[in-house]
């Protein structure tokens, strides 16, 4: 892909990876996937997984799978600089990260309401939640890490460490919150850094995106 074309399509991935990663949410728990967390008791983990999931749970994990290809499109364009090493690997463990916990996923919810034993279900559970809580951590890197100025470059870093926060206490009500504004930047990331290529179509200065 040429650095043109990538200019052009990049702010637009973020975009996108905003829509299907909330697009997955949504379908998913209209489908009947588990909305169980870290701070459930046992007894309702074991019980969001005794019934068989719907359609609309596994369109909703397609979709977050699907979500990764805008996500790394948008951040090769972002961390594109010579100085954008650690900013990709940061972007490469987010999407290992992901994948990983969707596999721990897919196992539960094709198990789920056939007979899956209790201790293979909590620890599958467990196992998926771990991948997700890291997820939170490489989201934490690669807001730290963007080029990106002005208030997108605050809140980047102020969400960074709300993230980080959340992963040192997950069992907090409000640890899932910071992990979802994560992607609500990716949103107004995309959307100021497409205006701002609009009104001045010549390069950008590395370190200034916004």
């Amino acid at each position: 892909m040429t650095e043109d074309r990538l200019a052009r399509i990049g702010p637009l991935c973020a975009v996108l990876f905003f829509v299907l990663t909330i697009g997955s949410f949504a379908i998913g728990a209209a489908g009947g996937s588990s909305t169980a967390t870290l701070g459930d008791s046992t007894a309702k983990i074991l019980k969001a997984y005794a019934d068989p999931v719907g359609n609309g749970a596994w369109v909703g994990m397609y979709l977050s799978v699907l979500s990764l290809a805008p996500f790394a499109v948008f951040t090769s364009w972002l961390f594109r600089s010579k100085r954008g090493g650690p900013g990709m690997l940061a972007a490469g463990a987010y999407i290992v990260m992901v994948l990983a916990a969707t596999g721990a996923n897919f196992v539960l919810q094709y198990r789920s309401g056939h007979g899956m034993g209790s201790q293979t279900a909590l620890a599958f559970f467990y196992l998926q939640e771990a991948f997700f809580i890291l997820t939170w951590g490489a989201s934490a890197a690669v807001l730290a890490l963007a080029p990106v100025s002005g208030w997108l470059r605050y809140s980047a870093l102020v969400l960074a460490g709300l993230c980080l926060l959340a992963m040192a206490i997950p069992k907090a009500g409000w640890a899932q919150f910071p992990p979802t504004l994560f992607y609500v930047w990716m949103l107004a990331a995309g959307v100021v850094l497409m205006r701002r290529r609009a009104v001045a179509p010549a390069t950008v200065p590395q370190g200034g995106l916004a």
